[in-house]
């Protein structure tokens, strides 16, 4: 955290800097850069990094807002704090990437748990490897949080405009678990359960980015506003079509999940030789990608050769 942050509405100055001090030690583990021996990331006006460190850089920022993209009374404070760092975490992997710092500011109402938010931001800090460089605290009567996100590239960035036609179309998992998952929670927020776990905890592929870097896939991109709306994203920025031959459809999901529901954050990518791609899936240990399709001159996108309507998971309620 900035020493000098936004003031917070209606707060004094000491009860300010107390939030500070005890974020700083909730993150105080992720909060020092190692490449830096002794180098704080937190606690001037800006954090120092050594740019040479991260080669190829990638740089990624997103928003959740309440009501938007989360309820309360299904989404707690550790979970909003874990998933606003897995979905810019998942961006890294969609471009063959990983994650190295990031910075998180939070608007919040009085009432809001920060040490348990910050507590999931530290859980996200542990699991892929980051370091979190700073942030701004301030009130607001929902809560707002803005993440950015540095990172680099395992070898040369994957890009959604390089598909080409006739290469197979892969996604890293099952989908559509999280839009099921949601639903479960909008007809009752106490509800229990993988579909749950999906949509509370998403997992970014970082490993599996890993593998499609050392592939060399021609297309990449996370799924977060639904099968559908992302791959048409590939098709129109390579300017293909795509015939789906099947989709892995996540255990007590449907269907419409799996073609039209956000926030699986598998990853879809392409490759022309499905062989190279499970060997190296395998070398690292992981699970194989499903084959779905591939892409094609023509435009659009079927499935067992039936148009498929193109539209995405919308956040709003």
């Amino acid at each position: 955290m900035k020493t000098s942050l936004s003031h917070m509405h209606g707060k004094d100055a000491s009860t300010e800097f107390i939030r500070i001090s005890e974020i700083t030690k909730i993150l105080s583990d992720q909060a020092n850069d190692i490449s830096q021996p002794f180098k704080s990331l937190i606690g001037d006006d800006a954090a120092v990094i050594n740019s040479q460190d991260l080669k190829l850089t990638l740089f990624a920022s997103d928003m959740m807002v309440e009501n938007i993209h989360f309820r309360t009374s299904y989404l707690k404070e550790a979970d909003i704090g874990y998933k606003s760092m897995a979905t810019n975490v998942s961006d890294m992997a969609a471009m063959g990437g990983f994650p190295r710092y990031a910075t998180i500011s939070l608007a919040c109402p009085g009432n809001f748990d920060m040490e348990k938010f910050y507590m999931g931001v530290k859980r996200a800090c542990e699991e892929y490897g980051f370091h979190i460089a700073g942030g701004d605290l301030s009130s607001s009567e929902l809560i707002v949080i803005s993440v950015a996100m540095l990172g680099s590239c395992y070898a040369e960035p994957i890009r959604r405009s390089t598909a080409r036609s006739g290469d197979a179309i892969f996604v890293t998992g099952a989908v559509g678990g999280s839009s099921a998952g949601l639903e479960l929670l909008m007809a009752n927020p106490h509800s229990e359960g993988p579909l749950v776990d999906v949509h509370k905890a998403p997992r970014a592929r970082l490993r599996e980015a890993e593998a499609i870097s050392r592939l060399g896939a021609s297309s990449a991109i996370d799924i977060s506003d639904g099968l559908v709306a992302d791959l048409n994203h590939i098709c129109e920025n390579s300017h293909l079509g795509a015939a789906l031959t099947e989709l892995p459809v996540a255990p007590g999901a449907s269907l419409e999940n799996a073609k039209y529901g956000g926030e699986d954050y598998e990853l879809i990518f392409s490759h022309q030789d499905p062989a190279s791609v499970h060997s190296t899936f395998a070398s690292l240990g992981l699970r194989g990608p499903y084959m779905i399709g591939s892409f094609t001159d023509a435009p659009g996108i079927t499935l067992m050769g039936e148009d498929v309507v193109v539209r995405g998971y919308q956040h709003d309620f």
